[in-house]
């Protein structure tokens, strides 16, 4: 089995862009703290950082329960020197230096294939498979959207990702989009476009999805907020994503316009850290392992429709119709035994309110609250219907945060 398989934990985990020159085995407190369950390590850099480093950072994961994606200059596609023979020689070297480490997921094998290099993006991820089967390489693809078909070499996405399974044989998927966080309603469009068409891709290849959500401002992107961290988290589990993985956690050289990530260019805590803490942890401690063990059915909007999908309307099986200002997402799944879950999601990135729910059926609705506790769902039913007539379906009125998100199992 691969990494990938024997996760323990829903993985939330980072971008570092960091050197064994600037951190050490100390940084792992951060991410324990920050609520992370995975880490990108330091760059290993053959000739200068002894293989002792890494495995010393490795221990100190490993001792904090953290899973490791090796950042090993010898793994990327773009160390393509000697072609196929020279990479697959590096790759081996960096599995027999590290890849027995029980911190180990898997080695980064490199970021946003394009045109130039999308073939040999591919084949890295193979090679990793071929000489490490136990391990799971991350290879993190560019979003989809306007131009970026043309981006990678292809006419359409989808024959790109059949080639990426075909050719690089992926344990899952993972892509980084940052649009949602643009001032204009043309980032979310862009934003959900790109979940559906990952999202449907993770479905029909029967793997997991993961994302790099934005976790630091720059360019023309917002600064993220509390509620901005807490509305990136639940959308993207609404739509069926099973890892998270922050860009960034440490501000990167050169500057440029970044703001304000978790850990700033002084190498002290932010606010941001604080707030994509609480975030990822009440994340972690409530919905995630619920989460982790389901398969998306389907995703309905509610009040505004993006990207692609489906208004809810008369279709879903499960809810009749909703109430309120709020906009909304409607995601169905099941577990491993059948049973139906529901998750309500508030895609307002500002707004609080309430959400009522009308179930199509007269069903236990559970809710799933902190640390997987399980309650009868409170009843709510509007004042002018009595309370127990027979006939009525059952409602549900859950007040939402903004990006807050609610879990019901319907028995």
């Amino acid at each position: 089995m691969s990494q990938i398989d024997e996760l323990t934990r829903f993985p939330i985990g980072f971008w570092s862009y960091t050197t064994f020159d600037q951190i050490g085995p100390d940084a792992v407190q951060d991410y324990v703290d920050c609520g992370m369950t995975m880490a990108q390590t330091p760059a290993f850099r053959p000739g200068r950082d002894h293989p002792d480093q890494m495995r010393t950072f490795l221990d100190a994961l490993h001792a904090a329960g953290l899973k490791a994606i090796v950042c090993d200059e010898r793994c990327g596609f773009g160390n393509w020197d000697g072609g196929e023979a020279g990479f697959r020689s590096r790759v081996r070297d960096a599995v027999k230096d590290f890849g027995d480490h029980p911190a180990v997921f898997g080695f980064h094998a490199g970021d946003e294939p394009n045109e130039t290099n999308t073939e040999q993006a591919f084949r890295a991820s193979a090679i990793h498979k071929e000489e490490a089967p136990h391990l799971s390489p991350f290879l993190n693809l560019g979003p989809y959207g306007p131009g970026t078909t043309e981006w990678v070499g292809y006419t359409d996405y989808e024959t790109f990702m059949d080639d990426y399974v075909r050719i690089g044989n992926p344990d899952f998927f993972c892509f980084d989009v940052y649009w949602q966080l643009n001032p204009e309603d043309e980032g979310r469009e862009h934003y959900f476009g790109c979940l559906k068409m990952y999202s449907d891709a993770a479905r029909k290849y029967n793997r997991p999805l993961w994302i790099t959500p934005l976790a630091v401002g720059h360019f023309r992107y917002r600064r993220p907020t509390e509620d901005l961290f807490r509305w990136q988290v639940n959308t993207a589990a609404a739509h069926g994503h099973t890892g998270l993985m922050w860009f960034f956690f440490y501000m990167r050289e050169p500057h440029d316009n970044y703001q304000v990530p978790p850990i700033d260019e002084h190498w002290e805590r932010t606010e941001t850290f604080q707030w994509l803490s609480r975030v990822n942890r009440s994340f972690l401690k409530s919905h995630a392992e619920t989460l982790r063990g389901l398969t998306l059915q389907n995703v309905y909007h509610v009040g505004e429709v993006w990207g692609g999908f489906e208004e809810l309307k008369d279709q879903s099986r499960l809810v009749r119709t909703t109430e309120g200002d709020l906009p909304l997402i409607i995601s169905e799944f099941k577990d491993a035994q059948g049973r139906d879950y529901v998750a309500v999601v508030n895609n307002s990135q500002s707004e609080n309110g309430q959400a009522v729910v009308a179930w199509r059926e007269r069903r236990t609705v559970t809710r799933i609250g902190w640390e997987g506790a399980e309650s009868t769902a409170r009843d709510y039913v509007r004042e002018w219907r009595d309370r127990g007539k027979p006939g009525l379906e059952p409602l549900t009125g859950p007040w939402l945060a903004p990006g807050q998100m609610e879990v019901y199992r319907l028995d």
